[in-house]
C-alpha cells in the first residue's frame, strides 16, 4: 500500500501476526518510528518479534508499504543459506540501505502497487538489501522511555474515548509524573496531553458517521449522539472543536458520510495543521 499525508499522521495499533510490513520513505519528510527518526534510504517496520506499530508521519510524507509473509520470507532465507539476514529481522526494526538497493526495492513495490504482481521479486530484493554486507546500519526498534510513555498515552486514549480524565488521574493511570507526560507529549506531538486526548476523541467522532459498524457498536447514529458518546456534551463546544480540527461543521461531515459514492476524509486546517489518527 501507499500512504501520502497532507497533515501529521499517527499510526498506532497491533500488527497482524505472521506478516512483515516493509516500509520505505520516499520523501525528505522523515518518519519517526517507535520514537526514533528514520534516515533517508531506510527500510523499517520489519522486526519479526514486534506485535505493535507506533509511527509518526509529518505532513507531506509518502511511504510505500509491502506486506510479506514471515513464513515465506524465512523459508526463502533458509533455502538460500542466508541465515545472517534472518538474524537482522529478528533483532532490528529499521535498516539503512545502500542507495541503489533502496531505489530497486522502491521500484518493485511501486510496480506491485500498480498491479504488476511482483511479490516474489520484492521478497528476493529485501533479502538482498538486508544482507549484512549491504547494510549501512540498523536500529532495534526498542522504545525509549519517552516513546513508550507516549505509546501508552495514545493507547489509553483510543481505549477510553468516552472517559473524561484530569492530568492528575492520567498520571496515576499510566504511572508517570505530570511533568514527564507534558514534556514528552510536547516533544513528540507539539501539543499537551489533554489536547492530544481531545484530538483522539474528535477523530473517533469524525470516523463514526461513515462506519455503520461503529454506530451499531456505540448505539448512536446522529452527530450529537455520537459526540455525546465520546464525551462532548456541549453542542457549541463540539462544533467549535470539530471545525478547528477538521475545517468543517459536524453536519457537513455527516452529509458527506451519507452521500452515495463518497467517503469521509480528514480535512487539514491550512493555518493550523492538526494531527490525524489511524489504527493499524
Amino acid at each position: 500500500m501507499s500512504i501520502q499525508t497532507n497533515q501529521d499522521l499517527l499510526l498506532q495499533g497491533n500488527r497482524h501476526p505472521g506478516v512483515l510490513p516493509l516500509s520505505l520513505n520516499t520523501t525528505d519528510q522523515l518518519p519517526v518510528v517507535r520514537g526514533k527518526e528514520i534516515q533517508r534510504c531506510s527500510l523499517h517496520g520489519f522486526h519479526a518479534g514486534l506485535s505493535d506499530a507506533f509511527v509518526q508521519l509529518a505532513a507531506g510524507a509518502h511511504i510505500q508499504v509491502a506486506l510479506v509473509s514471515q513464513t515465506r520470507f524465512e523459508q526463502l532465507a533458509t533455502s538460500t543459506g542466508d541465515h545472517q539476514t534472518l538474524e537482522v529481522i529478528h533483532r532490528s526494526n529499521s535498516a539503512n540501505l545502500h542507495p541503489q538497493r533502496f531505489e530497486e526495492l522502491s521500484a518493485l513495490i511501486q510496480a506491485q502497487l500498480m498491479g504488476g504482481g511482483q511479490e516474489d521479486l520484492v521478497e528476493v530484493a529485501v533479502l538482498e538489501a538486508l544482507s549484512p554486507h549491504q547494510l549501512q546500519g540498523t536500529a532495534s526498534g526498542e522504545l525509549g522511555v519517552g516513546a513508550g510513555l507516549m505509546k501508552d498515552l495514545v493507547a489509553w486514549g483510543f481505549k477510553n474515548t468516552g472517559q473524561a480524565i484530569t492530568l492528575n488521574d492520567l498520571s496515576a493511570t499510566i504511572f508517570a509524573s505530570r511533568s514527564s507526560i507534558v514534556h514528552h507529549c510536547l516533544q513528540s506531538f507539539s501539543t499537551g496531553p489533554m489536547a492530544l486526548l481531545k484530538q483522539i476523541r474528535l477523530s473517533q467522532v469524525h470516523h463514526a458517521p461513515s462506519s455503520p459498524e461503529v454506530q451499531q457498536t456505540i448505539g448512536s447514529n446522529t452527530v450529537h449522539e455520537i459526540a455525546c458518546h465520546y464525551g462532548f456534551q456541549s453542542r457549541n463546544h463540539f462544533a467549535r472543536d470539530n471545525r478547528n480540527q477538521f475545517g468543517e461543521s459536524p453536519s457537513a461531515t455527516l452529509q458527506r458520510a451519507s452521500a452515495p459514492g463518497m467517503s469521509v476524509q480528514s480535512v487539514s486546517v491550512a493555518q493550523s495543521p492538526q494531527m490525524a489518527m489511524a489504527l493499524r
